[in-house]
């Protein structure tokens, strides 16, 4: 391959080409920065937040706290390692001043996963990456997803009605975490889609709880890419969840779902995902990375190749992926020669707003519902669609034949299951209170063999139900 200048200083031979343009390494590193801190200044609010303050009367002296998603994916190292340029700078230029300090939180699912995530963040301190002066602005917190039913307060077990698709709930006292933990909830889901969302419903749900109990930290900067952000709203669409498009990506308005004490921020969606790939490989940050594979698909020089990812190992077939998943792999497929596809698909979502009031809802006075499950807004009732486009009843016994077949069918497994959950339902509707599901919750709880779930009750009291954590320092 012949060696080319980089198009920004003409001077060093190019190590990256993205968008159709080669950098050089430094240019490189200082492109995605400057992508990162300019959302990082989007408006007033964030400004405030990320700039060294001087004057009177500052609360906390002027030093703001943001909390970063951790999941050890080569994006969340990407952010980290602009937010330590940028606390080095302001440390070095405001003579030992900085505008902020970070609070780290990564959730794990299990012991092991725990143990990879502590060893590489270990690695990461013992390593001569960063000044110990820079750590000093850090907090390390790691979270049990378990604590997502330990130590809620109120839990509620939500049962979906087979025929008409409305739910109830009754009130539900854990008495034992092995009956009902987060392993027994996904072994439960009936397919990786399904998993995937009620994985994310949780890891969401405790970073907020998180960020809202640590008073002062009015920023979430959430790490992800221009790709995941555009696989995100396409799996929206597809999920039957596009209403919640606009939501899921405000970054001007408080958070109403967890008392309006923080705004999130998405500071790399500008950003390709390869680009953050290649930027780890750049830094050395990808030897860190957990439960990832970082590629070098935009990397020109010879001592990468070692790094790139047999496309004929790894196989998946397409019906074993989510539906985030296959749109990964088709803005993956695309972005070399048509990145400006998935910039399309993030400024289409960026502009999109909630949707307005159904003819159904528009004469109520009261606020529009939230799902349950997500938290999300229900702009129109998703049970009285389904009931219109589904038949479930079905066609009552006529013979004697069908009879004797009715009761082989009561006597096996899937009828003794139908039964008990009969029973539940039954239970439920003449006990339990109602409880609003959005459409895309609606399937996947329909999904489940049992169509019923155990979900915190989400309150003030749950929100401030003291999580279980460990913080890790030196």
């Amino acid at each position: 391959m012949t060696a080319v200048k980089c198009k920004r200083c003409k001077e060093n031979y190019a190590t990256v080409k993205t968008r159709k343009e080669p950098f050089c390494n430094a240019c490189f590193l200082k492109f995605i920065s400057l992508k990162q801190r300019k959302l990082m200044m989007t408006d007033e609010f964030y400004r405030d937040h990320f700039k060294v303050l001087y004057g009177k009367d500052l609360k906390n002296n002027g030093i703001s706290e943001v909390v970063l998603p951790f999941d050890f994916s080569s994006s969340s190292f990407s952010a980290l390692d602009v937010l330590v340029s940028l606390l080095k700078e302001q440390y070095v230029q405001h003579r030992g001043r900085v505008g902020f300090n970070v609070k780290i939180v990564t959730i794990f699912k299990n012991e092991e996963e725990r143990k990879l995530f502590q060893q590489s963040w270990k690695m990461l301190r013992d390593s001569n990456m960063y000044d110990d002066q820079v750590w000093l602005q850090f907090e390390y917190h790691l979270i049990n997803a378990e604590t997502f039913f330990s130590d809620a307060k109120d839990l509620h077990q939500i049962v979906l009605h087979n025929e008409d698709f409305n739910s109830m709930g009754l009130d539900y006292i854990l008495e034992d975490s092995n009956d009902y933990n987060i392993e027994v909830l996904l072994a439960r889901c009936p397919n990786r889609n399904t998993r995937n969302d009620m994985w994310i419903f949780i890891v969401t749900h405790l970073i907020k709880k998180f960020a809202y109990q640590h008073h002062g930290c009015e920023v979430v900067l959430w790490a992800h890419s221009m790709t995941k952000l555009a696989d995100h709203i396409i799996g929206l669409v597809v999920k039957g969840r596009g209403a919640q498009i606009a939501a899921s990506l405000n970054s001007t308005d408080f958070d109403s779902d967890y008392g309006t004490a923080f705004k999130n921020l998405y500071p790399l969606k500008n950003t390709l995902l390869s680009e953050l790939d290649a930027y780890c490989i750049i830094t050395g940050l990808d030897k860190f990375v957990v439960n990832y594979t970082v590629k070098n698909d935009l990397m020109l020089t010879d001592d990468t190749e070692q790094k790139t990812v047999d496309p004929s190992k790894n196989v998946r077939l397409v019906k074993n992926m989510t539906i985030n998943e296959l749109a990964r792999k088709y803005f993956d497929d695309i972005e070399g020669e048509y990145s400006n596809i998935i910039a399309t698909v993030l400024r289409t979502g960026d502009k999109l707003k909630p949707p307005s009031k159904t003819s159904e809802t528009a004469d109520d006075n009261k606020d529009t519902s939230k799902c349950s499950i997500c938290l999300n807004a229900i702009y129109s009732n998703p049970s009285d669609w389904l009931r219109n486009i589904a038949i479930n009843r079905g066609h009552p016994i006529e013979t004697e034949e069908e009879q004797e077949l009715y009761k082989q069918w009561q006597a096996s497994q899937v009828g003794i299951q139908t039964e008990e959950y009969l029973n539940l339902r039954n239970k439920v509707w003449t006990e339990g209170h109602e409880i609003p599901l959005c459409y895309g919750c609606i399937i996947n709880l329909n999904g489940i063999k049992t169509k019923e779930i155990i979900w915190p009750k989400h309150d003030k009291d749950e929100l401030e139900n003291i999580l279980n954590e460990f913080e890790l320092s030196d």
